[in-house]
């Protein structure tokens, strides 16, 4: 569904190639069973899932590894939390996530102690975002940005500190979900990453989920080639990546454990959905801390 009415040759440029295109967050939410997409997006995703026929269950492990790792954070002491490539805050978002687990702890702490901002480049997305974090969220806590980490990460940071939300001289818990394999080495990911791992606070955390080419059986292989290949179809093509190149992504932070391991294998709490082999699941997830 969409909660935009204007025609689409009455938007700028850059809305209307989000409209007539498959986008990648909005296609990912129709795979986690969100509400938030249009038929353009659903028709991709049927695509895709016909491709990779289990792909739904991959995000929804994905998603899983987001839970275990906001969770993990506030245990920690953390309660800042900045979600880049963010997508639609919907199906199990950040702020729900923090304020349920929060607020069912032993010690029933306050929800309000968290604050959490999201970004994301897809013009669609962050309209719609905002949105729904101004009818779901508290806008004093929680807000939406467009803005692009990769191509501009300091006029990212920028316009985070512009927002007051988040504390930039605290620990921040920094997600980078199912986004890096949607930027290509030739838009310069690892030197994006440097300038974010440099802004971010000693004792901060970054979580890095990303599907990989490793341990690839023969199937998986061309189900990998087929799927860049349809991707490029999208609003957001992207590039697959061995464990070392995911690695490379953590820098010198130390990894936490159990390191980077397939999503189904990071901590798991008794509540993961995937059910098969974990190098099945074809998503690498990690995280590590800023010294």
């Amino acid at each position: 569904m969409s909660t935009l009415h204007h025609p689409v040759e009455a938007m700028p440029a850059d809305m209307r190639d989000s409209v007539t295109t498959p986008s990648a967050a909005r296609v990912y939410d129709w795979y986690l069973g969100g509400a938030h997409n249009w038929e353009i997006d659903r028709a991709f995703g049927q695509r895709v899932v016909e491709i990779v026929p289990g792909m739904k269950a991959y995000c929804r492990a994905n998603r899983r590894f987001l839970n275990r790792v906001v969770r993990y954070a506030l245990d920690s002491g953390i309660r800042q939390f900045l979600d880049l490539g963010s997508g639609l805050p919907t199906v199990g978002n950040v702020h729900e996530v923090a304020e349920l687990h929060w607020s069912s702890a032993p010690e029933a702490r306050d929800p309000g102690d968290t604050r959490v901002v999201y970004v994301d480049n897809d013009p669609v997305v962050q309209s719609l975002g905002g949105l729904i974090l101004d009818r779901e969220g508290d806008p004093r806590r929680h807000r939406a940005l467009r803005a692009d980490p990769i191509a501009d990460p300091g006029g990212m940071w920028a316009l985070l500190a512009d927002t007051g939300v988040l504390r930039l001289d605290e620990p921040i818990c920094m997600l980078m979900l199912s986004m890096l394999h949607f930027s290509k080495d030739a838009v310069g990911p690892h030197g994006a990453l440097d300038t974010l791992r440099e802004r971010l606070p000693s004792g901060s955390l970054l979580a890095v989920s990303h599907w990989t080419t490793s341990d690839a059986t023969e199937q998986e292989q061309e189900e990998n080639r087929r799927l860049v290949e349809a991707y490029e179809q999208s609003t957001h093509p992207g590039q697959l990546r061995s464990h070392a190149e995911i690695q490379a992504f953590f820098g010198d932070f130390e990894m936490l454990e159990p390191g980077l391991v397939y999503a189904p294998q990071w901590r798991p709490d008794g509540q993961e959905e995937f059910t098969g082999d974990p190098e099945r699941s074809r998503m690498l997830a990690g995280l590590a801390s800023k010294p």
